[in-house]
């Protein structure tokens, strides 16, 4: 039982606090450390209120650890859920959307693959023209061929009409496999963006310093999860799949805990400064570093 939780913090936290305290409780809850969770909730019990970046107050709930705690077999791995799911709420951003938003997603729209969606429908090329008179032609000629070739077989004319229906259905058969063979290597070709950001881990690690040097920390903050992806996969600890978020191979190490405590905090770092437009300097690209070092320190 905690019958002082109620009691154990008085002022309310700062957002900083706050997530720091939800991590922790996080990983320990993964680990199946009750006594640290006991302790992190401890200080979360009494907080009612979050300090916010602009000096508001955003109220918050904590019964449910509470509650949880006082059983005599808390369910932890629902603890860790409930807060990763706080964690993920707080990767959101906050701040409104920058007056020249709509500026910033016209050129994202132009691009692939969403110009693509958009596109008018376009006009029937002359292959597609071709193809529709050659069809209509055939059908015109189908039914008197079929006639005359059904006539007593061996004359001349019944030969000659069936080798020239013979010899415009292979005309139309190769224009068509022809159209359908470009249309296949076309697709062939389109490799997605996830796959050509980096070849291995070592190709990621070098982009992500060339764009750190270069003074993108966001970027080279996003290359860095993704070598920290390719490494696992290297390793087989981690299928790396191109077309999944990095919470989606984060929620896939279920059976590498250790793993998956490492990757978490690169994971949320990453996400909130690549998809909620955090700034990133170059203290907190260093502890993006530090991150993906201590994984790599840990899996090995």
């Amino acid at each position: 039982m905690l019958p002082t939780l109620a009691h154990a913090q008085a002022q309310p936290l700062d957002l900083a606090s706050y997530e720091r305290l939800l991590r922790e409780g996080r990983a320990a809850a993964l680990r199946g450390d009750r006594l640290d969770v006991e302790q992190i909730a401890e200080v979360l019990a009494g907080t009612s209120a979050v300090v916010m970046p602009d000096g508001t107050l955003a109220p918050v709930e904590t019964s449910w650890l509470t509650e949880e705690l006082a059983r005599a077999n808390p369910d932890l791995p629902l603890l860790a859920g409930r807060m990763g799911a706080l964690l993920d709420a707080l990767a959101v951003p906050l701040e409104v959307e920058p007056a020249d938003a709509l500026e910033r997603l016209e050129p994202i729209l132009a691009a692939p693959p969403f110009a693509d969606r958009e596109q008018a429908p376009r006009e029937p090329s002359w292959f597609d023209q071709l193809l529709t008179w050659l069809f209509e032609q055939l059908g015109r000629f189908a039914q008197p061929v079929a006639e005359t070739a059904s006539g007593p077989a061996g004359t001349l004319t019944s030969w000659l009409l069936t080798a020239a229906g013979a010899a415009l259905l292979i005309v139309i058969l190769v224009f068509w496999l022809r159209g359908l063979r470009r249309t296949l290597q076309v697709e062939a070709e389109l490799a997605s963006p996830a796959e050509r950001a980096a070849r291995d881990t070592a190709d990621a690690r070098a982009q992500a310093a060339s764009l750190a040097k270069a003074g993108d920390y966001r970027g080279a903050a996003r290359m860095l999860a993704l070598a920290s992806l390719l490494w696992l996969d290297e390793r087989g600890r981690l299928r790396y799949d191109p077309h999944q978020t990095n919470r989606e191979h984060l929620k896939r190490l279920h059976e590498e805990p250790v793993a998956q405590e490492h990757l978490a905090p690169v994971v949320e770092l990453t996400d909130r400064v690549w998809y909620g437009q955090a700034p990133l300097d170059a203290h907190g690209y260093a502890e993006v570093e530090q991150q993906v070092e201590a994984l790599r320190k840990a899996v090995e």
